[in-house]
């Protein structure tokens, strides 16, 4: 089990997300770099789908109440171990992508990202062990469900951890996160032609910049004005709302994009003028109040290959930790 003694905001319990329950309308969820959540599950020999914790903001101090092993992913915390009388610091900067091993009683101290807002995940041997709603452990903040009660992590709250598999990698191994670069590759959506010429180059042609009104739903994105022809009068000519998921980049009146993230709504009325593809999805959760982003076009057979290529390096991970699973 973990103890909270100082959490932060957007302190949330995440694992790969809701699935197969949008057409009741609820949402995916899940932690915002799926990538890293599982690369660091398999470090611990934990399911790929293994719940961890999201981290957004700092500083966050947990107390293990039992040995466990963990990895930090995504962005740097400047994490150190405390010892059992947690004011000394046991190990100094734990880096991201390795396993570190946490006596009872000790604390894991996390401090400020260098670029704020940017997130970093927790993976803890055996997983967070909430219940399961809906076939997830992630927590939905707008429905208040999954996760801890529900809600954001407090002081005081306590985390029941399942049963570590003894599968871990041995220590101090660990594996390269992947580097984000701030292009996403997108394909065309089904209103991209309601745009006119201008706001179609632009949308490739130009950078955008991720706004402080950003979260977990959606990123809000300022630059060119992006307008649809001028035939057509109505916000779009489909006239009603359809289907959408995280990636789909949607233009409200305002012209200013909308990119929906996973915590996104299940239905959309604006024009969808580009989807992010999955690959790239990731790539969210460090794009921050202030971040340029640049879109360029793939089309759908090289997002299908790049998806396959996603999941072979995967496979080739599980493959490499299995030969080198340390002793039970």
């Amino acid at each position: 089990m973990i103890e909270v003694l100082l959490g932060s905001p957007m302190l949330t319990i995440q694992d790969t997300g809701r699935t197969g329950w949008r057409h009741l309308g609820v949402p995916r969820c899940g932690m915002m770099d799926e990538l890293a959540l599982r690369q660091g599950n398999l470090l611990l020999g934990n399911d790929e789908h293994a719940a961890g914790l999201e981290i957004t903001s700092a500083p966050v101090l947990l107390k293990f109440l039992q040995d466990s092993a963990i990895v930090l992913m995504g962005a740097d915390m400047q994490a150190s171990i405390l010892d059992q009388t947690h004011k000394n610091t046991r190990e100094q900067r734990l880096l991201t992508g390795f396993v570190y091993q946490l006596s009872a009683g000790e604390c894991l101290r996390l401090n400020a990202a260098k670029t704020p807002g940017q997130r970093a995940m927790l993976m803890v041997s055996g997983g967070c062990d909430v219940p399961l709603v809906m076939g997830s452990r992630s927590t939905d903040l707008m429905s208040g469900f999954g996760g801890l009660h529900g809600q954001a992590l407090r002081a005081g709250d306590k985390i029941p951890l399942g049963q570590p598999s003894h599968k871990c990698i041995h220590l101090k191994s660990g594996v390269r996160q992947h580097s984000w670069n701030h292009q996403l590759r997108v394909l065309t959506g089904p209103d991209f032609t309601q745009f006119d010429q201008r706001s179609r180059q632009a949308l490739f042609e130009k950078s955008w910049m991720v706004t402080a009104q950003s979260n977990r739903m959606g990123l809000r994105l300022q630059g060119d004005r992006l307008q649809l022809n001028q035939s057509d009068n109505k916000p779009s000519s489909r006239g009603l709302s359809i289907g959408v998921l995280p990636g789909l980049i949607q233009v409200p009146p305002d012209g200013q994009p909308i990119l929906l993230a996973a915590d996104a709504q299940t239905t959309g009325g604006y024009p969808a003028i580009a989807s992010i593809i999955s690959t790239d999805l990731w790539q969210l959760a460090y794009m921050t109040n202030g971040t340029r982003v640049r879109f360029a076009e793939v089309s759908l057979a090289e997002a299908h290959g790049l998806a396959r290529h996603q999941q072979q390096q995967m496979d080739r991970l599980r493959d490499a930790l299995t030969l080198r699973r340390a002793p039970a």
